[in-house]
């Protein structure tokens, strides 16, 4: 078993560079990392308790794979570099639609999030999974501005758009945008936006991203939070329902990360690159959007890091990528629960 779970965690590491709709099972290698890195761990104690060096087999195994250990844990042992009044803050937040459908039982969640980022004062916020209502209804862009104090300038970008509502996301920035960019997938809502954005002199360019969903079912959540009483007929088919949706989902993200990857190095100006990804740390699509770019958590964050807070198990899928003209200050995940996912959370500078 100790062999099987050493090799398991080295495909997880082969799983970023694999193109899911090529070897799309080793996908599941890579969403699986941190429960085959637990059982790698606990195989490390067993051995060292038997005073065997069979603990080696899983310790040499991790150390393989350092670099997505820290992708997925940091240990806050670097101190924070001071802030300057060149910094800005820049939040990435899927908002769930503002709990359009009273999923956490939460009255007035749209109003708590922008109480929340009217004090924390973000200069450039990413919302994905964003609504807005049209005519006079409720949160329309208008009311939504004015909520946030209008001091913002903004980028809305709509996968759906009809006489209610317009669903997608967004982009709200306290500095001069110069040029908006919409990015479509096909056969999907997910979508991407790219903003230039000017501080002081600078430009950067910020991508905002959606990226492929998984789109679980509501018997897909059934066995998820109670198979025992489920016939085990049901269990099978909704197993193999569930393994359909995550591999249909691997590739879509692989597509679309390939096709943002070349936006992303095309870019005339340093970026940032945010979202939510739906995909883990060990991941092609973690892999091929990042490319050389630096990860906020990575830089100047601590702990897991974990961001989805939903049914599904917890895994960090929503991220900050940065050029290296830029240089992320602090990183942090408020713990604040309006939403399925938390916010991720970074103030940066631009190099001289």
């Amino acid at each position: 078993m100790n062999f099987v779970l050493a090799a398991a965690i080295v495909l997880s590491y082969i799983s970023v560079y694999a193109d899911p709709e090529a070897f799309w099972i080793l996908a599941f290698f890579g969403l699986s990392y941190p429960f085959i890195l637990l059982f790698n761990i606990l195989f490390i104690l067993f051995w060292i308790y038997r005073k065997n060096r069979l603990f080696l087999l899983s310790l040499i195994a991790i150390l393989l794979g350092w670099n997505h250990l820290r992708s997925f844990i940091q240990f806050p042992l670097r101190k924070m570099s001071p802030e300057t009044q060149n910094s800005f803050t820049v939040l990435s937040y899927n908002v769930r639609l503002f709990n359009l459908y009273n999923w956490n039982k939460e009255n007035n969640t749209h109003d708590k999030i922008f109480d929340f980022i009217n004090k924390n004062e973000i200069d450039i916020i990413c919302f994905q999974e964003f609504l807005s209502h049209t005519g006079d209804g409720h949160l329309t862009e208008k009311e939504i501005q004015k909520k946030l104090e209008n001091k913002y300038n903004a980028h809305f970008g709509y996968s759906f758009i009809n006489t209610k509502s317009n669903y997608g996301i967004a982009t709200f920035s306290k500095y001069p945008i110069v040029k908006k960019g919409l990015i479509k997938f096909s056969n999907t809502s997910n979508i991407s936006i790219y903003t230039d954005i000017v501080i002081n002199k600078d430009t950067i360019r910020v991508f905002n991203n959606h990226l492929q969903s998984i789109r679980f079912n509501k018997n897909n959540y059934s066995l998820i939070n109670n198979s025992k009483v489920l016939n085990d007929d049901t269990k099978i088919k909704e197993v193999k329902d569930i393994f359909g949706r995550l591999k249909e989902a691997f590739i879509k993200r692989a597509t679309q990360a390939e096709i943002l990857s070349t936006y992303i190095s095309s870019s005339p100006y340093p970026v940032m690159v945010c979202g939510d990804f739906n995909d883990t740390p060990v991941s092609y699509t973690y892999n091929t959007m990042k490319g050389n770019l630096k990860d906020s958590f990575i830089e100047s964050g601590k702990g897991i890091g974990n961001t989805y807070i939903g049914k599904f198990p917890s895994f960090r899928i929503d991220f900050v990528f940065f050029s290296d003209k830029l240089e992320c200050r602090k990183f942090v995940v408020p713990k604040i629960k309006h939403s399925d996912h938390y916010p991720v959370m970074g103030r940066y500078a631009i190099s001289n």
